[in-house]
């Protein structure tokens, strides 16, 4: 051997000892190696970094989390292992429910990062502000005809020279929605859109709503839905998200009437009364019983004289009484959202920007740039080569032309009924070239049956190219879309952990919830065994025994009239002693009610029932023996008739099925750990595990 081949033998095997040594193996599950580095990243994320920020964790409990987990982590790695030996990573659930996730978990990365800065920064910018707006609207869909949409136009701009010519915003919407709504009465205030900001509308009328200052009104806006003109209200700063708040609220006509109680009101809370004491009189009746808390209650749900109120209020603070169009209120803020980072924001932009219009300008430029990087070919602006030599003559010619397409797609398209014929296009005549793949003229035509819709007739040239630069911007994206797992590993780890757990899931379901329901003698055989360990005298054991039951016949009187309650207590304590049945005690009373006055027997009613002492309200705690007791009730009365009390005693199998149940399927599972360790030489490292410290 060389000096040369012998100095890099020694470095290899000093780097292969230094390796074993400061990342020794854990765990061989399978024939896996599983080093600390790898088991120690899973242990932080499920259980370490939590523990260790503990306050007065002691080292004994660190070091027992960390051997409970090395046995579970090593039986889930053995389950990985199953489960793909048994084919459940390829089940069609998985895959389909995989692909949704991964799709909207790379969303995010497929747009353009310059554009989306600056979208990021717009919104954020917004969300400092809420705005008060209302709107009107002129429906027209998307795919109208070009005479319908200048129709709708036209009918748009007279509302906006009307409401910009002196006439109320609201009396004008109010027309607007008996001409769309014939026969319908608009509400108060038609078309007050309450407070909203950024994402809680389409993006065409958020970009005109924060154009406006307040008090303006927008020339017609277009959206998806028609045309909107909208006047800017109000605009507040400082109110984000959601906000709890309690409230009292006192029903009023108009401003005059409960005044005075609403400012009584006010000087005691002054004085010191409790606020939620005081919210039980208010006439929110939904509210009123919970010292009338609104819980999590966003800023569109208010009415806009809260949000006035609520601007510049502090956690704790009360506010004075306010009239609204629903009477005189008094608001106290008990929790408030308040605007977090810009980086803490960027993950809920980005998503919700994936589902916005907004994303479209940065989903175009993404693909722009996806072409240039992965050298995506579109041969429809690539020239022809130029033998050597020899000077172009005339116009350059591409390597590919939209021509045929263009000829084929007919008028019916904007219609959305083109129907095309495969054999007219061509799957030879390429039209863009990825790294992986290649496009025909074929698969555009197809791409533009699938996406025809209603729309505004065009030239067919115009738009077969606009259809192209749409399918191949989707061609680049999904090529970008295919390598994210090679170029992003934050990426890649995150779909692997969520594949994982869709499998180990499916891999639980089968092979121990699913098979522990279906294994009944098992679980018969189960229950004979393991009820005759259950002891009263075991904590644990508690859930599987009945507390003291007693059972009690119920009877109802519909009046003290009808029957005097203590001569009816009295009836029934003989009836009791005889052993009467339900039955004949009511028809006990009976005989004795005043049948001219109430002839119906539903003055007297029965029923029966088994209580358990801790599961229910019927009885009172010293009403636990037999006898009869009597209960006020509404304008009549109840007498309570307990006939036995039956002591602690261990439930059935029906009884007691879900407890059972559950400690059957642990039963199947730690058969299952059990023979997976045997099945895949699950060996654990104690040594190593118990030199490992954080």
């Amino acid at each position: 051997m060389t000096v040369a081949a012998l100095a890099v033998a020694t470095l290899f095997g000093a780097g292969l000892q230094a390796q074993i040594i400061t990342n020794p193996v854990v765990m061989e599950v399978g024939g896996q190696q599983i080093r600390q580095s790898e088991f120690m990243k899973e242990f932080y994320n499920n259980v370490g970094h939590q523990l260790a920020s503990k306050p007065g964790v002691t080292f004994a409990e660190k070091q027992a989390a960390l051997e409970e987990y090395v046995n579970l982590y090593a039986i889930f790695r053995a389950k990985l292992l199953d489960a793909h030996a048994r084919g459940f990573d390829t089940t069609a659930s998985l895959l389909s429910e995989l692909s949704r996730y991964r799709k909207e978990l790379a969303a995010p990365y497929l747009i353009d990062s310059s554009v989306l800065r600056h979208l990021l920064a717009e919104a954020y910018d917004r969300n400092h502000y809420s705005l008060h707006a209302a709107h009107m609207l002129v429906p027209v869909p998307d795919g109208a005809s070009p005479a319908d949409t200048l129709e709708a136009y036209k009918k748009a701009l007279t509302l906006y020279s009307r409401v910009t010519g002196g006439e109320d915003f609201f009396a004008v919407a109010a027309d607007n929605f008996r001409t769309v709504n014939p026969g319908v009465q608009p509400r108060p205030n038609e078309g007050d859109l309450g407070y909203f900001s950024v994402f809680d509308m389409v993006y065409p009328f958020e970009n005109a709503a924060y154009a406006l200052k307040v008090g303006e009104v927008s020339r017609p806006v277009r959206t998806r839905y028609g045309y909107h003109i909208i006047k800017l209200l109000d605009r507040v700063e400082g109110l984000y998200g959601k906000v709890t708040l309690a409230h009292i609220w006192l029903h009023s006509t108009d401003s005059a009437s409960r005044r005075n109680d609403i400012n009584m009101m006010y000087r005691q809370l002054k004085e010191g009364v409790d606020f939620e004491k005081l919210a039980r009189q208010s006439d929110d009746r939904t509210t009123s019983d919970n010292g009338g808390l609104l819980t999590n209650a966003s800023l569109s749900q208010l009415p806009p004289e809260y949000i006035h109120e609520l601007v510049g209020m502090k956690e704790g603070e009360t506010s004075q009484p306010f009239y609204t169009q629903y009477g005189w209120h008094i608001i106290k803020l008990i929790k408030r959202d308040t605007l977090p980072r810009p980086e803490d924001l960027e993950g809920f932009y980005k998503q919700r920007m994936t589902r916005d219009q907004r994303g479209e300008a940065s989903r175009k430029t993404f693909a722009q740039e996806s072409r240039s990087r992965y050298g995506i070919v579109d041969r429809t602006v690539t020239p022809l080569p130029q033998p050597k030599g020899r000077k172009r003559k005339g116009a350059v010619k591409m390597m590919a032309t939209l021509d045929n397409v263009t000829a084929h797609v007919t008028d019916s398209v904007f219609r959305a009924r083109w129907k095309f014929d495969d054999s007219v296009f061509s799957d030879t005549t390429l039209l863009v070239v990825t790294p992986a793949k290649s496009f025909s003229e074929l698969d555009l035509a197809r791409y533009i049956g699938r996406h025809q819709r209603r729309s505004m007739p065009e030239s067919i040239e115009a738009y077969v190219q606009r259809q192209y630069e749409e399918f191949l911007d989707s061609v680049s994206i999904d090529y970008a879309d295919s390598q994210l797992e090679k170029e992003r590993p934050e990426f890649a780890e995150v779909v692997e952990e969520y594949r994982r757990g869709l499998m180990i899931f499916n891999y639980n379901d089968a092979m121990i919830w699913h098979k522990a329901l279906a294994d009944t003698n098992g679980f018969v055989e189960f229950y004979n065994r393991e009820s005759l360990t259950k002891r009263l005298d075991k904590p644990e054991d508690s859930l599987f025994f009945f507390h003291p039951r007693a059972r009690v016949t119920i009877i109802d009187v519909a009046s003290h009239n009808a029957l005097d309650a203590e001569k009816a207590r009295k009836l029934i304590v003989k009836a009791q002693k005889k052993q009467m049945g339900s039955s004949e005690m009511r028809n006990l009373l009976l005989k004795k009610i005043n049948r001219k006055q109430y002839p119906s027997d539903e003055v007297v009613k029965v029923d029966v029932d088994l209580v358990e002492q801790t599961r229910q309200t019927l009885l009172q705690n010293d009403q636990w023996q037999q006898g009869v007791y009597l209960q006020d009730k509404n304008d009549g009365y109840r007498l309570l008739v307990v006939e036995e009390v039956l002591p602690r005693s261990l439930k059935g199998l029906i009884q007691a099925r879900g407890y059972y149940l559950n400690a059957w399927q642990n039963e199947v599972e730690r058969q299952l750990n059990d023979e997976l360790r045997r099945q895949y030489n699950v060996k654990i490292n104690k040594d190593v595990v118990r030199t490992i410290t954080y």
